[in-house]
């Protein structure tokens, strides 16, 4: 392989690890379900239905009455352009999309004469496919050596949490979950430190195409305080998951050595972050408002918070920086029968100029969410709920590395995200 295909294998490696999220805040959703997610998301201080209870704050469950059930589904497209300048040459890659689906479910139970409430989800919090399909106008995704050609990737995440929340006084909740995190994730190749030489130098980098899974047990604390009927206050902290690796049956990958096609077992970690939410809701009979805010930290996250770019001739991947959010949602009640709801999300970006390079897989691009839905009562005990929201395209602009972190080139990633919602909601 040419010094010139070894730089477009190694940044090909890199954009196969990094795949491109339907996410927000980072590698989170930026909202739950129909209700939670066409309100921007916000709702920390507003105990408002199931979903977004036991997503942003286990101490809202304690808000509900008799039996809270919700199922939700959502529906996602996302949109990247990778464009890749080396000299007088530039190549563009729009790879293939596929629909994503990502399922939600949520119960919450207080008796009405009782302190003590209960709750449970299984929550789709994070999903992504991508699939570059083998182009020959391409730099990075020519047929090898030139390039690299497909690239394949698949990751899921799916939140387990077992809540619980006591109304100590009228005014003060205080809640908490025990949430397990059920991870998936599938890459072809897998680029990170592992990989075959010849004599040469050259580096051929095993796959790890078929779904592994990673677990996590991480706590999550919150509290709701009810300052007047009108005005409230939230806060809820979830600390770091620290998954299992993900583990692989791969082989070796250097076709000119007696061991090619032997079998191997190669590991990845990748773990979640620390996750802080605060907020305030305002409310009348017929108008809800909540403002939110979130930090989530992913420095020193196994995985997401690595050095990222290039060092010492090993790609480190993501190297992701801190995220702070700002949500604002809305709700109004137009008839008995019909509720209308509007948000606005935005959040900082994870990514970092200097090392697009290692995000170029992963475009979490997405800054500003403009969110909408509404709630149709079709009998006293259940309401359908939809949502929809828009992220527009967003650019990262970097230098394209070699190995030696000597700029050959540029990158331009981009990415833009469209989502619909639909739910059912019981109360009885």
């Amino acid at each position: 392989m040419k010094r010139t295909g070894l730089r477009m294998f190694v940044l090909a490696a890199c954009v196969a690890l990094l795949p491109a999220p339907a996410l927000a805040q980072g590698a989170m959703l930026h909202g739950i379900g129909p209700v939670n997610s066409s309100m921007g998301g916000a709702g920390t201080a507003l105990p408002n239905e199931s979903l977004g209870a036991l997503m942003f704050n286990p101490a809202l469950i304690a808000g509900v009455e008799g039996n809270q059930i919700s199922f939700t589904t959502e529906f996602f497209r996302d949109s990247i352009r990778i464009e890749t300048t080396v000299g007088d040459r530039t190549g563009v890659m729009v790879p293939k999309t596929k629909l994503g689906v990502l399922p939600a479910f949520g119960w919450m139970s207080r008796h009405p004469q009782k302190k003590l409430a209960i709750g449970f989800g299984l929550l789709g919090i994070a999903g992504f496919r991508t699939d570059y399909h083998q182009s020959d106008e391409s730099i990075l995704f020519a047929q090898p050596p030139a390039g690299f050609g497909r690239i394949f990737t698949d990751y899921r995440v799916t939140k387990v949490p077992v809540a619980f929340a006591y109304q100590v006084n009228p005014k003060l909740a205080v809640g908490a979950s025990v949430n397990v995190y059920i991870g998936e994730f599938a890459v072809s190749p897998l680029p990170h430190r592992v990989f075959d030489t010849d004599a040469a130098g050259n580096r051929f980098y095993p796959e790890a195409g078929s779904l592994a899974n990673a677990y996590a047990v991480a706590p999550q604390f919150g509290l709701h305080y009810q300052h007047s009927a009108m005005m409230s206050v939230g806060a809820s902290l979830t600390l770091p998951q620290n998954f299992t690796k993900y583990e692989y049956n791969s082989t070796f990958a250097n076709p000119n050595l007696p061991n090619f096609g032997r079998a191997r077992t190669l590991d990845f970690d990748l773990d979640g972050p620390l996750i802080l939410s605060f907020g305030t809701a305002f409310r009348n009979p017929k108008t809800q408002l909540a403002i939110d805010g979130m930090f989530t930290k992913y420095t020193g996250v196994e995985g997401f918070g690595s050095p990222g770019g290039i060092v010492d001739g090993i790609v480190f991947p993501f190297g992701w920086r801190n995220v702070w959010t700002f949500k604002a949602g809305v709700q109004h009640k137009v008839t008995d029968k019909l509720v209308v709801r509007g948000g606005y999300n935005y959040s900082n970006m994870p990514l970092r100029d200097d090392k697009v390079l290692t995000m170029t897989g992963a475009p979490a691009t997405f800054q500003h969410h403009y969110t909408g839905g509404l709630g149709l009562r079709m009998f006293p005990f259940l309401e359908a709920e939809v949502g929809v929201y828009f992220v527009p395209r967003d650019h990262v602009v970097g230098p394209f590395p070699d190995l030696d972190n000597n700029v050959i080139g540029g990158l331009d990633t981009s990415n833009k995200l469209t989502s619909a919602l639909i739910g059912l909601n019981f109360r009885f």
